[in-house]
């Protein structure tokens, strides 16, 4: 399939959160965009383009950009003729999200590295599940088996610090966090939907319904780029 010119080119690793979100943002957008996943180990891309890591997204005037919280806010403006994801979101509602999620992120991190394997850019090939292995260890100064063993204390923390019974209750009653799809309910999903993966950890079954909903209205799938359909 020819590549679209006209609109912008996604550089990125399926296992990266930002990549996640800025694929739901440009699908929640309506934007037609060309897709390049890139190898785990794949440095170059990122340096071509005049960053240190990957994801870049390209706009077709040639800017490019990361995805950062801000970045991705300014996306309503660059794009002013799509669904606006972030203006309609109240400045203080946001200000408190960011916070809110500021607080959990460390902890977020730590839970969804020893399932980020199931990425085929990982466990596809035997030396990128090495060096992925070490960096885990470089980052967490811990094995990936040592955070596993680790994850039902670290998430009975994250479900009690960010009050997720509570929160996926509300979620199911308003059904988008503010009652329409905003830039929050894209960052909510990419950051907590990997924590369906973790063995023996069952997450609120509206968490769940949550996730699929959004990604839905997003028109991604929540699994791509796994190894398996899961």
């Amino acid at each position: 399939m020819p590549e679209n010119t006209t609109g912008p080119t996604l550089y990125h690793h399926w296992s990266s959160v930002e990549g996640q979100m800025l694929r739901m943002v440009l699908g929640a957008k309506g934007l037609h965009w060309n897709d390049h996943p890139c190898a785990l180990r794949d440095q170059e891309t990122a340096f071509d383009l005049g960053f240190a890591e990957l994801p870049v997204l390209v706009h077709a005037d040639g800017q490019a950009q990361q995805g950062k919280l801000a970045e991705l806010a300014a996306l309503d403006a660059r794009y002013p003729d799509t669904p606006a994801l972030h203006s309609s979101i109240p400045a203080a509602e946001w200000e408190a999200f960011v916070q809110w999620r500021a607080g959990l992120t460390a902890l977020g991190d730590r839970l969804i590295a020893p399932v980020l394997p199931a990425y085929e850019e990982i466990c596809g090939d035997p030396e990128d599940m090495e060096f992925y292995r070490q960096e885990c260890e470089r980052r967490f100064q811990q094995s990936i088996e040592s955070l596993a063993n680790d994850r039902y204390g670290a998430y009975q923390q994250l479900e009690n610090r960010g009050r997720l019974r509570e929160l996926g209750k509300v979620l199911a009653k308003q059904r988008c966090y503010t009652g329409t799809l905003s830039l929050i309910d894209i960052v909510l999903t990419a950051d907590f939907h990997l924590l369906r993966l973790l063995d023996g950890v069952t997450i609120p079954l509206d968490l769940q319904y949550y996730f699929q909903r959004v990604a839905e209205a997003c028109g991604v799938s929540l699994n791509d780029g796994m190894i398996r359909s899961l």
